[in-house]
């Protein structure tokens, strides 16, 4: 029994640290949505930001640079128009303007020019997967640490000309690394409208990669592209293949942001909060310790009451055998009443009675001693005495009466209240005196016990 109880235990230890390391991965994987959620919004916000000032940067300078393309503009006013245009750009998102020709050649730059740029450079660029209707896209990459946003501005003369406005090295960076450092394994990316990666930013050790780019693609439902049709939800929260991800449209839908995140697992949350999760450990292994060694002491406690008990009650027994005499033992705890095989033979022809409740035995007294012997037996379950001696009558399987001398006492428990009652009965005519001096030597203190 005891080994049972401590298996019992130690389940229970162990299924609770199973709870708390489910809470703990519950309350965590909220929590890390609701950062990679809070830094989209942020992000949102910061690349709409962006998005305007780069179109702004646009609006002033594309008149200047297309009177600077006139074709009756000196190469002195080009030269000014080139270092005006580079003073105004100097303040915004936009590092240099290429100008090209109708067959995407660069007819002239303002501003200075990144290497890493030149080789991206070509005519204005249109979705791969609108079908034979294309449609013009504002921002695509030239390198792999800039953009190039299109525009074209009307000439003088008539016309139109194409520009392509190269963005510096940190333009949409504090959109992107907003989600880059929202979380574990944070990464962010900007798509243009044809679903292709014009800037993205991740955490150290991490970067986005391509298999990134098709889950958000795959994610965020891209549709051959027409005038009339959206390229993705405005907004996209979720988890997909042990990633968060978190997308919010920039610029009308022009562009998407995409952010995603490492679902955190159990080991790295128990990594996290190894302390913790040590300290819970031991204060309930030492609570399972107290807890045990309580219980087997309350046993050892109750089997040492159940022998006291049993040798009062088998010394009673024995004393009432030499004098003819019945036991009765009525246990307090449960209301059972057991009858000596001396009672039975005395007074059932041998046979105990088969049922021990307290009840049945008032019954077979007298009627008109029972209220006598009820208020008795009262006042031993009160408290009030002791030892009790007085003559009732009980009742014979053949119906007649017989008068009876009963002599009984309260057995006291630990707690000093009544635990059990041993009653101790002759026949009349029989001599109780030898009986009342084996009583006398019965327990008289609280060191015994009831036996439960």
């Amino acid at each position: 029994m005891a080994r049972a109880l401590q298996g019992i235990a130690l389940c229970g230890v162990i299924l609770g640290l199973i709870l708390y390391v489910w809470i703990a991965v519950q309350n965590e994987t909220g929590a890390s949505q609701r950062r990679l959620a809070d830094a989209a919004a942020a992000g949102q916000v910061a690349a709409d930001a962006e998005m305007a000032r780069i179109e702004a940067a646009a609006e002033r300078t594309a008149p200047l640079i297309a009177d600077a393309m006139g074709a009756d503009v000196s190469a002195e006013d080009l030269r000014k128009a080139q270092a005006q245009v580079t003073d105004m750009l100097s303040s915004t998102p936009v590092l240099a303007v290429a100008v090209l020709d109708g067959k995407g050649g660069v007819l002239s730059v303002f501003g200075p020019m990144p290497t890493d740029a030149v080789g991206g450079l070509a005519p204005l660029s249109s979705s791969q997967r609108a079908g034979q209707e294309l449609l013009g896209l504002d921002l695509v990459p030239v390198s792999r640490l800039r953009a190039g946003f299109y525009r074209e501005a009307e000439l003088t003369g008539g016309g139109r000309l194409p520009m392509i406005f190269v963005l510096r090295s940190g333009a949409f960076g504090a959109a992107l690394d907003a989600g880059a450092s929202a979380g574990s394994g944070g990464r962010a990316a900007l798509f243009n409208l044809d679903g292709k990666v014009v800037r993205s930013s991740s955490a150290p050790g991490r970067a986005f990669t391509p298999a990134d780019a098709a889950l958000a693609g795959a994610a965020l439902g891209w549709q051959p592209l027409h005038k009339d049709q959206v390229s993705a939800p405005g907004r996209l929260s979720g988890s997909t293949d042990g990633a968060f991800l978190e997308a919010r449209s920039v610029a009308g839908g022009r562009l998407h942001i995409a952010y995603l995140g490492d679902e955190p697992s159990v080991l790295t949350i128990v990594a996290a909060r190894k302390t913790e999760f040590l300290a819970l450990f031991g204060v309930s292994m030492l609570a399972l310790v107290l807890a045990l060694s309580l219980i087997q002491n309350e046993w050892r406690r109750d089997d040492a009451e159940n022998e006291d008990a049993f040798l009062v009650l088998a010394q009673a027994r024995a004393s009432c055998d030499l004098l003819d005499a019945g036991v009765i033992d009525w246990s307090l705890r449960d209301g059972r009443i057991v009858y000596s095989e001396g009672w039975a033979e005395m007074f059932a022809r041998g046979v105990k009675p088969a049922s021990e409740e307290a009840h049945d035995w008032i019954s077979r007294i007298h009627p008109q001693d029972q209220d006598a012997a009820r208020e008795t037996y009262q006042s031993m379950l009160d408290g009030r005495v002791n030892d009790i001696e007085h003559r009732i009558r009980i009742r014979l399987p053949s119906g007649l009466w017989v008068q009876v001398l009963e002599r009984g006492r309260a057995v006291s428990g630990l707690d000093g209240k009544p635990a059990r009652i041993v009653l101790v009965q002759t026949p009349q005519a029989a001599d109780g005196a030898a009986l009342k001096e084996t009583l006398n030597g019965l327990v008289q203190s609280k060191d015994y016990a009831l036996a439960g």
